[in-house]
C-alpha cells in the first residue's frame, strides 16, 4: 500500500496547502488527530506513522534514522500534490528537518519547515539518556517526563508492547546530532516552550543558522508538551504561518 507512512487526518480537495506532522519519540500520527479541530479547513493534516507503531504494530520498528528518513522521503514523492509544511516536536523535528535536506536534493522542497521542542542539532539532546535503562527505572523516568498516560505507564501487559517502541525512538534521538553546516533551503521557524527543562533559550537561537533561507524563533507558554495544554494558541499560529505559504 503506497504511503503507508502517512496518515490522512483530515483531507480535502477543497486544502490549498498538505501539512506534515511528525510525532515525538513513543508517539504515532494519532497525537495529530486533534489537529482537525483546530486548524484552517484550507490545511489538509497527515500524521507520520513509523513501521511498529499503532496500527503498523505488527511490523518490524526500523532502528536507523537514515532508513526511516529514505522511506519517507520515497512515500513523500507519492504522496505530494500539492504545496506543503513540514512540523515535528521533538524527535519528530529530527525527522522533518532530515527529510527536508533529502527532499531538497529531488528539487521537492517544502514551502516551510516547523521544528518544535528541539535543539539545533549541534547541540544533541539536553536530558541525559534513558534508552538503556531497564524496564522498570525507563518507566520511572518516562513517568517524569509527563508525555505518556500513567494509566498506560502503569498497565504492565500494554507497555510490554510499547517498551521496544521507546526504546527505539529514544536511542534514535539520543544518538542524533549534526553541525552548523547542514543547512537547508526552505524557510524554518524554531518553536521553542519557555518551561521546557530541556532548551536553552541562548542554544535554541542558533536554529537560525540551520537556514540559508528566512528563519523565525518563536516560544510559548508551557513545557515541554506545550502543544498539548496550549494547542489553541499553537495552532493560531499555525494556521496564519502555513496560509501564507499555501499560494
Amino acid at each position: 500500500m503506497a504511503e503507508k507512512s502517512f496518515k490522512p487526518i483530515r483531507v480535502s480537495d477543497d486544502a490549498t496547502i498538505d501539512l506534515i506532522c511528525f510525532p515525538y519519540a513513543g508517539s504515532g500520527a494519532s497525537i495529530f488527530y486533534t489537529w482537525a479541530n483546530y486548524l484552517n479547513p484550507k490545511i489538509n493534516i497527515y500524521g507520520f506513522q513509523a513501521p511498529g507503531k499503532e496500527d503498523r504494530i505488527s511490523e518490524d520498528l526500523i532502528e536507523d534514522l537514515n532508513i526511516l528518513v529514505q522511506n519517507a522521503v520515497q512515500e513523500l514523492k507519492q504522496l505530494i500534490q500539492r504545496p506543503f509544511v513540514l512540523f515535528g516536536h521533538s524527535m519528530g523535528s529530527v525527522l522533518a528537518f532530515e527529510i527536508t535536506k533529502k527532499l531538497e536534493t529531488e528539487q521537492l522542497a517544502p514551502k516551510l519547515v516547523i521544528l518544535s521542542g528541539r535543539p539545533p542539532p549541534k547541540f544533541g539532546l539536553r536530558m541525559s539518556p534513558i534508552s538503556h535503562l531497564a524496564d522498570k527505572e525507563l518507566i520511572a523516568e518516562l513517568h517524569k517526563l509527563e508525555g505518556t498516560d500513567s494509566r498506560i505507564l502503569e498497565n504492565a501487559e500494554l507497555m510490554e508492547l510499547l517498551l521496544p517502541i521507546i526504546r527505539t525512538d529514544f536511542r534514535i534521538s539520543e544518538s542524533y546530532k549534526s553541525s552548523a553546516n547542514s543547512k537547508i533551503n526552505s524557510p524554518l521557524i524554531a518553536i521553542g516552550s519557555k518551561n521546557d527543562p530541556w532548551l536553552n533559550e541562548v542554544e535554541f537561537n542558533e536554529w537560525k543558522d540551520y537556514s540559508k533561507n528566512t528563519t523565525k524563533i518563536q516560544f510559548f507558554p508551557g513545557g515541554h508538551f506545550y502543544l498539548r495544554e496550549h494547542l489553541d494558541i499553537l495552532s493560531e499560529f499555525l494556521n496564519s504561518q502555513i496560509l501564507q505559504k499555501s499560494s
